[in-house]
């Protein structure tokens, strides 16, 4: 429910806006809510009991997730909502591609047809997208919201590596991931800025601070979930990306987008196509 709702606050903030300020000012909420939350709740104390394995190794998934959502929150700027938030859905496909290469995991013949279903829906999606001006195999925003979706897969392995292997504690994780977050997009607007030499212009908007804090609680939440020592983290990641359902729903209706009967049937077939893979 918090990742819908921090999906169409996304699409709300970043669309014709500047990308890297949204992210950053957005963040920065994220941020600020989370430390109040911890210090109220009276466990900012120990969440701020660092070591250096979870400084080190929190900062690697702010790169991971800090890539992932300049690409997606560049998709999301131009491309409707009811393309681009699916793209994103099939990621816990790519966690399995991911999967397979670094595990060396095959896919039995059920994960083998839900993958076949997923591409299917990617090309259901280039069929309806020719109808609404968007070449999907040439259109730039498309590429990077497939690039978004699999940093996101390198996000859920690497989430998997820290709670379950390493065995990190969640709050002191979510503090160092929220403040490097906060680094990332400063640095990241500091250099298109450089290079840029003024960048695209930024406008607030109100629906910019629920980014991050409504993302800071999801993340909360699936952190502790995936925490469990019997938690899957492809079910966990298929759980997750359910939430765009609700999303493609809302925000058709919210953004007025059209073409909507083409793009229910290639929705269905990523998420058919993910839940094949879970049931593999």
């Amino acid at each position: 429910m918090f990742l819908a709702l921090y999906d169409l606050a996304k699409k709300a903030s970043v669309r014709d806006n500047a990308v890297l300020p949204t992210l950053l000012v957005s963040t920065c909420f994220g941020c600020a809510a989370y430390v109040a939350v911890m210090a109220l709740s009276g466990r900012f104390a120990s969440a701020a009991e660092l070591t250096r394995e979870v400084v080190a190794l929190s900062a690697v998934k702010c790169a991971i997730v800090g890539t992932s959502w300049v690409f997606t929150f560049r998709a999301l700027k131009t491309l409707p909502i009811s393309i681009a938030t699916p793209i994103r859905a099939s990621a816990p496909a790519l966690v399995f591609v991911v999967a397979l290469f670094l595990y060396g995991e095959r896919p039995s013949p059920l994960q083998a047809a839900g993958m076949a279903t997923v591409f299917a829906g990617y090309f259901a999606f280039s069929w309806a997208g020719r109808h609404e001006g968007i070449d999907f195999f040439r259109d730039r925003a498309v590429w990077c919201a497939v690039a978004g979706a699999f940093f996101a897969a390198l996000s859920a392995i690497w989430d998997k590596y820290l709670f379950q292997v390493r065995g990190l504690p969640v709050d002191a994780v979510q503090l160092v991931f929220q403040i490097g977050l906060v680094v990332f997009y400063a640095a990241a607007l500091a250099a298109e800025g450089f290079v840029a030499k003024g960048g695209s212009s930024f406008e607030w908007r109100w629906s910019i601070p629920f980014v991050g804090i409504l993302l800071a609680a999801a993340d909360w939440l699936y952190f502790n979930g995936l925490a469990c020592p019997d938690a899957s983290v492809s079910a966990a990641s298929l759980l997750r990306r359910f939430s765009v359902v609700i999303t493609f729903v809302l925000g058709a209706r919210i953004f007025h987008e059209t073409n909507l009967a083409r793009k229910v049937v290639a929705l269905a077939a990523i998420v058919a196509g993910v839940a094949l893979i879970c049931l593999g």
